[in-house]
C-alpha cells in the first residue's frame, strides 16, 4: 500500500476542533432525553484541567499500515454498535447539573492522523495527542489516532474519562478493529440509535459497603514519591509523560504469597516506591495505592460508560530486602474482599462534593482547592489499573502484537501505573506527571518497578487476574 492511498497526514493534536462537523452530519438537532452525570462521570470533568487532563490513554501496535479511510469508517461503526460512546455534555445554564445526551450521530471525525520515524519521535506524537482530554460538548468524547511509522503502525485512543473508563475504552477499541475490512465484527448488530432514546445511568451501590477517606486516613498518612525532575523546572510543570515497557511473560501458577498477578503488581509498586524514596533520602512509611475494581454487573462486561469503582491498598513499606511473599499476601489480603464486596464508585467526601447542589463551577473549585490543601493529607500514594487478558484486536489481516494502556494521575499522586495482557505477554504504561518526573528520572523508576516485579516473581508465580 502506498502512502498516498492512506489519505492525507498531518501532526497529532488533540483531535478535531470541538464542533467540527462529521462528514454527513445534520445541523438540526432534535430535543433529546438527558440523563444526569454518574458521579463519578462529574467528578472525572472537575479533576480534568490543563495541566492534567483527565483521560484513559488505549494504544495497540499493529505490523504494517492501515487504510486511514478504513479506520474512520470502522470507527463509525463501532460507535453505531454502541450509542453509549457517542455521548455528549448536554448544553444547558451554568448554574444546572452536568446531563448526558445521545445525538443520532457524531458531531465530529475523531479520527486524525500523524507519521513518525523513530521512536522518540512517537513518544512526543504520543504527549502531543494525549496533552488534552476531548471536549465533551461534541460527540463523541474520544479521540482515535492513527500514527504511521516504519513497518508498523499504532492505534492510540484517547477517552475523556468522565465518558468512558479503562474497559469501556479497551472494548471499544476491539469493536473498531472487528469493524475494519475483513474483521470479525466484535458488536451484535445494532438499529439506529433514536435521538430521543433514554441514556441509562447505573444506579450507585449502597454506600455503607465501600471504605472511605476517614477510615483510610486514620490508617495514616500515605507516603508521596519523591520528586526528581530537572533541575531549575517549576513544580507545577503541566502534562504527562509517559513510559511503555515491552511485553514480558506472565508468570503462570500461583504465588507463594497468595496473590494473583494484580496484587503482584500492586506489591511491585510498593516496593519500588519504598526503594525509590530510600534512594532520594524519604522514608516512605505507610504506601497507598488506588486500585479500581469493575463495577458492572455479571454478563455486561463490553457495557461502555465510566463503571468502576476505587478502593485502596495499604501497605506499610517494606525495609531492606523485607519479607517480598508476605508483602504480596498482605497485598491479597486486602484485593480479594475489594473485588467480592459491592461498594461506592468514590469515598464519602467526593460522593457528598458531587450530591451537593452548588452550580458545577463551583464544585470544581472546591475539589481543586481540596487537592492543592488537602490532598497530600489525603490521596493515595499512586494507582495500579489491570485490565487484564485481553484477546489481541485484529484489523482485518493484521492482528495487534502489543497493547498498551493508561489512566491519568492527577497531583499528588502523580503516578499510575496501567496493565494489559495480551497474547501471553504482560503490557505496562507507566504515566507520570511531569511535575513530579523527569524523562530520565521515569525512565529510571520504570526500571526499578521491572526489577520489583522480577524480584516478586521469581519466587513463583501468581494466579489469575
Amino acid at each position: 500500500m502506498t502512502p498516498a492511498s492512506r489519505g492525507t497526514r498531518h501532526a497529532a493534536g488533540p483531535g478535531p476542533r470541538e464542533g467540527q462537523a462529521a462528514p454527513g452530519a445534520s445541523a438540526f438537532r432534535p430535543s433529546l432525553q438527558r440523563a444526569p452525570f454518574g458521579i463519578a462521570d462529574e467528578l472525572s470533568c472537575y479533576y480534568d484541567a490543563p495541566a492534567e487532563p483527565c483521560n484513559v490513554h488505549v494504544e495497540v501496535r499493529v505490523p504494517g499500515n492501515l487504510d486511514a479511510r478504513a479506520l474512520r469508517d470502522a470507527t463509525a461503526a463501532a460507535l453505531a454498535a454502541q450509542p453509549r460512546a457517542l455521548v455528549r455534555r448536554a448544553p444547558g445554564a451554568w448554574w444546572r447539573r452536568y446531563a448526558w445526551e445521545v445525538p443520532g450521530q457524531p458531531d465530529c471525525d475523531p479520527v486524525t492522523t500523524a507519521a513518525w520515524a523513530g521512536e522518540d519521535e512517537l513518544a512526543r506524537v504520543r504527549a502531543r495527542f494525549l496533552s488534552a482530554a476531548p471536549p465533551l460538548r461534541s460527540s463523541p468524547p474520544l479521540r482515535i489516532l492513527l500514527a504511521a511509522g516504519p513497518g508498523e503502525d499504532r492505534v492510540i485512543l484517547n477517552a475523556h474519562h468522565a465518558a468512558l473508563d479503562g474497559l469501556s475504552s479497551l472494548e471499544l477499541l476491539r469493536s473498531i478493529a472487528g469493524h475494519y475490512p475483513g474483521g470479525a465484527a466484535a458488536d451484535p448488530p445494532a438499529g439506529p440509535v433514536a435521538p430521543d432514546a433514554p441514556l441509562q445511568v447505573p444506579a450507585a451501590p449502597p454506600p455503607s459497603a465501600g471504605r472511605g477517606a476517614a477510615e483510610r486516613a486514620q490508617q495514616g498518612r500515605a507516603a508521596r514519591i519523591a520528586a526528581d525532575r530537572e533541575p531549575g523546572r517549576a513544580a507545577g510543570l503541566p502534562g504527562y509523560g509517559f513510559v511503555l515497557l515491552p511485553g514480558r511473560p506472565v508468570p503462570a501458577g500461583r504465588h507463594p504469597g497468595g496473590g494473583t498477578v494484580n496484587d503482584v503488581l500492586i506489591a511491585a509498586l510498593v516496593l519500588a516506591i519504598a526503594r525509590w524514596n530510600s534512594a532520594h533520602g524519604r522514608p516512605a512509611g505507610l504506601i497507598r495505592i488506588t486500585m479500581p475494581v469493575n463495577a458492572r454487573p455479571q454478563g455486561q462486561a463490553g457495557t461502555a460508560g465510566n463503571l468502576s469503582r476505587l478502593t485502596t491498598v495499604s501497605v506499610p513499606a517494606p525495609s531492606g530486602g523485607g519479607d517480598l511473599a508476605g508483602l504480596v499476601a498482605d497485598v491479597a489480603a486486602q484485593t480479594r474482599p475489594a473485588k467480592q464486596q459491592a461498594g461506592p464508585q468514590v469515598d464519602p467526601a467526593s460522593r457528598a462534593l458531587a450530591a451537593a447542589w452548588w452550580p458545577p463551577a463551583v464544585k470544581r473549585g472546591v475539589l481543586r482547592l481540596a487537592l492543592r490543601t488537602a490532598g497530600p493529607l489525603l490521596c493515595d500514594t499512586s494507582l495500579v489499573s489491570n485490565l487484564g487478558v485481553v484477546g489481541p484486536p485484529r484489523f482485518g489481516a493484521a492482528t495487534a502484537t502489543d497493547m498498551w494502556f493508561s489512566t491519568s494521575a492527577h497531583m499528588p499522586r502523580g503516578l499510575s501505573v496501567g496493565a494489559v495482557t495480551v497474547g501471553g505477554r504482560l503490557h505496562l504504561c507507566l504515566r507520570y506527571r511531569r511535575a513530579l518526573f523527569s524523562e530520565p528520572s521515569a525512565a529510571r523508576f520504570a526500571g526499578l518497578y521491572a526489577t520489583a516485579l522480577g524480584n516478586l516473581t521469581s519466587q513463583g508465580g501468581a494466579g489469575d487476574r
